[in-house]
């Protein structure tokens, strides 16, 4: 072989001894950064998992995330200070299986044990415990019921207990029907029947609760889980430190329903009951009373429940509200009672005439918009930014503003273009700004300072309707909760939770995410991991 000859292999042999030397050294690098990213996983999924299991976490990825709660309720949970327990009295795989909506509940339930460990939840078996029916006898339980309780303290925090010394509590049953509301649609064919859409299916379930609740769903008449609300408010109501309670007065055809006020009151940890006036007693630890737009008058020794639930024996501390409407018949008994605290109505509707403030509805409906409103027990909105709306409002008149301990006060009124009109013959009664909501305050001087009982008269029950408390567009419902709690004292938090629709779809995305996803999941991400191979490729071949 020439010289030549060898010293070219000998030259081929030296060049490719250094090519397998840097590829070992670049296959050892590679296999070194291999490693230290495997062993980093590793550390990091360990350290994971010894947080998690020491501080839990759920992520919810499901649209709107129905499994979470809000940022509210969890500030809430975590500053309840007091031992609170959850028993639902059936097993939990039997309970998340009943459908979505048990699911959800199951799962809020779960959050809230993650988020204080004050808070427990207790599955409870019926047919293995049957003895636990007695325990809650003033209660309708059964499978699928859910209580809430905390123990009952007192002034200095310690443990109350009955004569038979067996240990007090409060307690608040949440129903299956709490934990859905119903489609608007539902609730306006039920509403011809004068009836709620929760009532309607209670009804034809036979009084039957769950019942009702299986038929909701089965039906597919749910519009939103309400599960975070009913468990807030009956966290609020067992641990409030000083819990009020509304008695709804009936028994005389009233006008207005209020099943939304009540479910907002309750889920602000308000105790609702209802009271039959012609029968029944005021209880004498009821913090407020409210007059729904009776049709018909009050008798005199019904009045007379009234005046002594508002004096309170001199004493004052009591509220309550009366609601107008325009079908009332004739209540000389009523107006008595009210002109007594300087509160009268006159003849006719109230109607703006300044075409910013009223609407009309394609039936001839004539709504008014309300913006002047008083900043008295106003502090959960701005007054200067806020719009209420009503129909038909009865004109409220105040007699006189201030007489001795008594004072009176417009709250809400229309503008200087409001008036009053005759409905039977068109004709204006008066010109000018008009009183829609009125505020009477009584005071007794103790040697703590004032104490008053107040008396709020609103012009117009629908300003308390379902449906205009419904509205997210005007203030109604923020408006009269913050009256409420400025009326009551109450010191709660005073916030409501927005229900979360539940979507059918089993990912929870819609088509076109779908398609989105299929784009870059089939598409885009295999391109880009060919063209980065690819490029690797050929920069290491002709390295």
């Amino acid at each position: 072989m020439a010289e030549n000859e060898k010293d070219t292999l000998a030259e081929a042999e030296a060049a490719k001894t250094k090519k397998d030397h840097k590829k070992l050294r670049h296959g050892t690098m590679a296999t070194v950064i291999t490693i230290i990213f495997v062993a980093a996983v590793v550390l990091v999924n360990m350290i994971a998992g010894m947080i998690f299991k020491r501080y839990p976490l759920s992520l919810d990825l499901t649209k709107n995330s129905k499994y979470s709660i809000s940022e509210q309720s969890e500030d809430y949970v975590k500053g309840v200070n007091a031992d609170v327990t959850i028993k639902i009295f059936a097993k939990e795989e039997a309970f998340t299986e009943v459908n979505d909506y048990t699911k959800q509940a199951a799962e809020v339930i779960k959050r809230y044990c993650e988020y204080n460990n004050n808070i427990k939840a207790e599955y409870i078996d019926i047919d293995s415990n049957p003895d636990i029916v007695s325990e809650y006898s003033d209660y309708n339980i059964s499978t699928y019921s859910i209580i809430v309780e905390s123990p009952s303290l007192d002034a200095n925090g310690n443990a109350m207990y009955d004569e038979d010394g067996k240990a007090l509590k409060r307690i608040r049953q949440v129903s299956l029907l709490d934990l859905i509301t119903l489609t608007d649609d539902f609730e306006q064919q039920t509403q011809g029947y004068g009836m709620s859409g929760s009532d309607y299916l209670t009804q034809y379930a036979g009084g039957d609760e769950t019942t009702a609740f299986m038929l909701a769903v089965q039906n597919n008449v749910v519009q939103a889980s309400t599960a975070d609300q009913a468990f807030i408010s009956a966290l609020m109501a067992v641990t409030d430190p000083d819990p009020m309670t509304v008695c709804v007065l009936t028994g005389r055809n009233e006008l207005a329903p209020l099943s939304y006020l009540r479910k907002l009151l309750q889920a602000n940890g308000y105790t609702v009951t209802d009271i039959n006036i012609t029968t029944e007693e005021i209880p004498a630890d009821a913090d407020m009373c409210i007059m729904p737009a009776p049709k018909n008058d009050y008798m005199e020794s019904e009045i007379k429940k009234v005046d002594d639930f508002v004096s309170n024996d001199g004493k004052m501390g009591k509220q309550l509200i009366y609601i107008a409407n325009y079908a009332q018949q004739s209540t000389p008994n009523i107006d008595e009672f009210l002109e007594e605290y300087y509160i009268k109505f006159a003849d006719g509707i109230t109607f703006e005439t300044d075409q910013s403030h009223f609407t009309m509805t394609g039936q001839g409906q004539i709504y008014t918009i309300a913006d002047s409103i008083s900043e008295t027990f106003a502090e959960s909105i701005d007054v200067t930014d806020s719009q209420l709306i009503m129909a038909y409002p009865r004109p409220i008149k105040i007699i006189s503003e201030e007489q001795g301990k008594q004072k009176v006060e417009a709250l809400v009124t229309t503008t200087d273009q409001g008036c009053i009109m005759n409905t039977e013959t068109g004709d204006t009664l008066e010109n000018g700004k008009q009183n829609l909501v009125v505020l009477s305050s009584k005071a007794s001087f103790e040697d703590e300072g004032a104490v008053y009982s107040n008396i709020l008269v609103l012009g117009s029950s629908e300003m308390v309707s379902d449906q205009f408390l419904m509205f997210n567009q005007f203030q109604n419902r923020a408006y009269i909760l913050s009256l409420i709690n400025g009326m009551t004292g109450k010191t709660s938090t005073g916030m409501t939770i927005e229900p979360k629709v539940i979507s059918a779809n089993i990912f929870d995305i819609t088509a076109e995410q779908i398609r989105t996803l299929k784009i870059i999941f089939i598409g885009v991400i295999p391109v880009l991991t060919l063209g980065t191979g690819l490029v690797i490729w050929l920069r290491r071949k002709n390295r």
